[in-house]
């Protein structure tokens, strides 16, 4: 997603305001992705998972990365393209890129 506007930090608010209230569907494709731990020292990736990602789809505003507590577990009966509700869901604009970050999806 482009940002609206330029905020900083992670905040609900941030969320909402770039989302204006659009129900996200859960792109399943092939579930969540690890995301690893990268050390600075040697320049690399360790095999130490800090988080996932999935992809959510906001009709009419595009496709946005979703980064979720790395022991979440996607629901079996979920479906793609199934409307959710993000846990806590918090968004931050970095250079009119927006981030989001939940707690978890129902």
């Amino acid at each position: 997603m482009q940002a609206r506007n330029n905020n900083t930090g992670y905040n609900a608010e941030t969320y909402n305001e770039q989302t204006a209230g659009v129900i996200p569907q859960i792109l399943i494709g092939s579930g969540p992705r690890e995301k690893r731990e990268y050390d600075e020292e040697s320049k690399q990736y360790t095999n130490n998972i800090i988080s996932v990602e999935i992809d959510v789809y906001y009709p009419g505003l595009g496709v946005q990365v979703v980064k979720l507590p790395k022991n979440f577990k996607l629901p079996k009966d979920l479906e793609d393209l199934s409307e959710v509700e993000l846990i806590e869901p918090e968004a931050c604009v970095v250079s009119r890129r927006v981030y989001v970050r939940a707690k978890g999806i129902k």
